[in-house]
């Protein structure tokens, strides 16, 4: 797995940046989990097999003491139609005290980024908004489509990668 460089956002910006996650920050991603509504959050142990798995990545936005105020996880497998892979957004999630400061937009462009870098060879990005009807724009401005009632997908990636 190629390291990527870490993104400092401009002076003026929310003093934040986003990394991959890492085995210390299994508490404060089980936080964010129950943020979402997920009662029990995560454990240790199935933190560290996650960030360990191939066809998983989640990046964090850590705050200036490196606390992860936000997290978003990217998964993705081969596809034999597409010639490629299939990558979905399975959780982006933001603290409340950093919502709306670019945080999850940042996030978003991190694992639009990574899906389109050649290794990875993503031909289709998708996120299932079931649950989150009310991150829906949210998704549209960072240039997703509407797909069906639940799904969109990243238009831009439709047709890279010699597809």
């Amino acid at each position: 797995m190629q390291p990527i460089p870490s993104r400092t956002p401009a002076p003026d910006a929310p003093s934040f940046r986003i990394r991959r996650a890492r085995r210390g920050d299994a508490e404060s991603l089980a936080a964010l989990l129950r943020e979402m509504g997920y009662p029990h959050g995560s454990d240790a142990q199935t933190v560290h097999w996650v960030i360990s798995h191939p066809e998983i990545e989640i990046f964090v936005a850590a705050d200036v003491q490196d606390r992860p105020v936000g997290m978003v996880s990217l998964s993705h497998r081969p596809q034999l139609r597409l010639r490629g892979r299939v990558a979905t957004v399975d959780e982006l999630v933001v603290t409340e005290g950093w919502r709306r400061r670019g945080v999850g937009r940042a996030l978003m462009q991190q694992v639009i980024e990574r899906c389109g870098a050649r290794a990875l060879s993503v031909k289709r990005l998708e996120v299932c908004s079931y649950g989150q009807e009310e991150l829906r724009g949210f998704y549209e401005s960072c240039g997703f489509v509407k797909m069906d009632r639940q799904v969109l997908r990243y238009a831009e990636l439709e047709g890279q990668h010699g597809q």
